[in-house]
């Protein structure tokens, strides 16, 4: 068995042209080594995906919520091709694409919408 350790698992591509958007991809390879070609998308089979995506999805919020702290207007997108995406900013098929942010200044301001109460959300114990 061939140890992995610690690295980076994720990567992000800024698009800096209007629209501004952030490609936040991430990396398997950094939770297996494996010398063959390996293709990630919607029905590949590695449990390591799951792993990966959870750490980027970790980065994606801090970088949402920084920006928030900054007064910019983001939206984490994940409603996307993986091939289109990747086509379009050269993403290696070893990667995956995770989501997909936009960020500036917001012209709107819109009402708060309508959320569950933590009754109906939270679970205290079990079940």
């Amino acid at each position: 068995m061939h140890e992995i350790g610690f690295h980076q698992a994720l990567f992000f591509v800024v698009e800096s042209d209007p629209p501004i958007f952030i490609v936040c991809v991430a990396d398997i390879r950094c939770r297996i080594s494996i010398e063959t070609k390996v293709r990630l998308d919607e029905s590949s089979s590695e449990p390591e995906l799951k792993q990966i995506i959870r750490d980027t999805a970790i980065a994606i919020e801090h970088i949402l919520l920084e920006a928030e702290q900054l007064g910019l207007a983001t939206c984490w997108t994940a409603w996307f091709e993986q091939e289109a995406v990747r086509t379009i900013v050269n993403i290696p098929d070893d990667k995956y694409v995770c989501g997909i942010i936009t960020l500036g200044y917001g012209d709107e301001e819109p009402k708060q919408r309508p959320r569950k109460t933590l009754d109906e959300i939270v679970r205290y114990e079990t079940w």
